[in-house]
């Protein structure tokens, strides 16, 4: 009888240990669960491999370095485009970007903007990635053009940074969901690569948000 106590004893020891050994393994991808997860949810592969094609930068990583802060792109170039009559080299309205709250356990973030794609535009989900000084931000925004017309758009911002600002900014935008946008946006699956025309958002300490949320300007979002 106690030789058979002893045998079940040693058989919880091991299944025990076997359980912990396997939620240990699972801790260790966690991380990268978790970013891919959330990026996912902000942007489905297909239209980010269509930005990828325009040539953005995208930072892979699960230890991007803090970010918060508040950057002002200008000028602000365009690099790439796959929209109908866009113009290499054309300019936009120059971009500020807040960012907030950043979380390196579940790679959240929060994203604010101003003529990104309107004059205020603030991410419904975000995330992060990157390592080293080198970070990727993905935000999805609702656009709006007035009280009824409004499109989603996923948005990217990649660069390093540094103590002036970031270096290589780039911000690519795509739209995702044009279903209720009618004719005031880029089709569907069209999207923008931006650059700063000197290579670097310099930091600010001026973020203000409007009373309007349309889109206005020459924001990336909006038709040639």
């Amino acid at each position: 009888m106690k030789k058979q106590t002893f045998f079940k004893s040693i058989i919880v020891i091991i299944s025990i240990s076997f359980a912990a050994s396997i939620a240990s393994c699972k801790k260790e991808q966690s991380a990268e669960e978790i970013q891919n997860k959330r990026i996912s949810d902000i942007i489905p592969q297909k239209y980010l491999d269509s930005l990828i094609r325009l040539g953005v930068t995208i930072h892979e990583g699960t230890t991007p370095p803090i970010v918060n802060g508040i950057y002002i792109a200008n000028p602000t170039v365009l690099l790439a485009s796959n929209v109908i009559g866009d113009v290499i080299g054309n300019t936009f309205a120059d971009v500020k970007v807040k960012l907030t709250d950043q979380n390196n356990t579940d790679f959240g973030i929060k994203l604010f903007g101003k003529k990104l794609l309107g004059e205020n535009d603030t991410s419904i989900t975000t995330a992060i990635s990157g390592s080293g000084n080198n970070f990727t931000v993905y935000g999805k925004v609702k656009a709006n053009a007035n009280a009824t017309n409004f499109a989603i758009f996923a948005i990217i911002i990649s660069g390093t940074i540094s103590a002036d600002g970031i270096v290589n900014y780039q911000d690519a935008l795509i739209n995702i969901d044009n279903s209720n946008g009618a004719t005031f946006f880029i089709p569907e699956g069209n999207g923008r690569l931006i650059k700063d025309g000197n290579n670097l958002a310099s930091t600010t300490t001026f973020f203000k948000i409007s009373n309007s949320s349309n889109v206005k300007y020459n924001s990336g979002g909006q038709l040639p």
